[in-house]
């Protein structure tokens, strides 16, 4: 992916500061007991996606949909949301539309063709349910690897309209260790695009610029942290609440942490992006669970 509006992401709010979005917010929980209003949330989320042409509901049937992707004059593509529907139910306390939308981007990342090389596989930070998820809800044998501290590595193509997992027939003859090297290399092109934000006393938010999907795959990368150790000599906390941004706090500094749990408090309340409600420490190059 290249462009923000494509995803709608940062767009103007990047440089808002860390304490405009500190303030409290309950998550919401989330039951369901009809399928065709939850099929309504499932089209609409379809609808916003750029390689999806269309997406319509099933006169017949109030669990199916049918999209369309890239040309309007392929074939429609029926879509069953039965498992979803059953899974927002058994876990009400997880974001429903971070739900939907891992749904949704597998879905798409099933059906679309893809040019696949080494030049666009990077690695993703993923919370570890987001793996447990696609296991449950895909027949996909995606390519990961656990990174500590319940997050994992999901090495994805970087495609124009989507950010793909990964299949092995995609990479064949590559191994984890390949996709690593391969994988941690594209993201070192994007560091000289690596902006940020630093007004508030507490934290910095980091984003690449142009690839914010990137933002939270510096915690990978040695150069990174050496590019900020003058700021941040020592530990630091590092909160993930979305998928596009990376924010650091200083970890000596005492009002960090309480500023670090109210941005991830505070970021519940967003309907997309989302990764993690964990608040996470750099301690000795090694990336730790903060316990709350």
């Amino acid at each position: 992916m290249r462009t923000i509006n494509r995803r709608g992401l940062l767009a103007m709010t990047l440089f808002s500061t860390l304490s405009s979005e500190m303030s409290p917010v309950k998550a919401d929980k989330h039951r369901f007991t009809d399928i065709a209003k939850f099929r309504e949330l499932v089209i609409a989320a379809f609808k916003g996606e750029p390689a999806v042409v269309s997406a319509v509901a099933d006169p017949s049937d109030p669990a199916k949909l049918t999209i369309k992707i890239g040309d309007s004059s392929s074939h429609g593509i029926e879509i069953n949301v039965s498992n979803i529907f059953g899974y927002s139910n058994a876990h009400p306390d997880e974001n429903v539309d971070q739900i939907i939308h891992r749904f949704v981007q597998a879905g798409i990342a099933a059906r679309t063709k893809r040019s696949v090389s080494d030049s666009n596989i990077v690695p993703i930070v993923r919370d570890r349910e987001y793996v447990e998820y696609l296991k449950k809800t895909t027949n996909f044998d995606i390519p990961y690897e656990p990174l500590g501290a319940e997050l994992t590595v999901v090495y994805m193509a970087d495609l124009p309209d989507l950010l793909s997992t990964l299949t092995p027939t995609d990479v064949p003859g590559k191994d984890l260790q390949a996709l690593r090297q391969i994988a941690l290399n594209n993201v070192r092109q994007w560091l000289p695009r690596v902006i940020s934000n630093d007004r508030s006393q507490t934290g910095v938010i980091y984003s690449v610029d142009e690839n914010e999907l990137l933002s939270p795959s510096l915690i990978l990368l040695d150069e990174f942290w050496k590019s900020i150790e003058a700021k941040f000599p020592g530990d630091v906390l590092i909160a993930l609440p979305r998928r596009d941004r990376l924010f650091i706090f200083d970890a000596r500094n005492p009002e960090s942490e309480p500023a670090a749990r109210r941005l991830i408090d505070a970021t519940t309340r967003e309907t997309s992006n989302l990764l993690s409600n964990k608040l996470f420490a750099r301690r000795s190059g090694e990336i730790v669970l903060v316990p709350s």
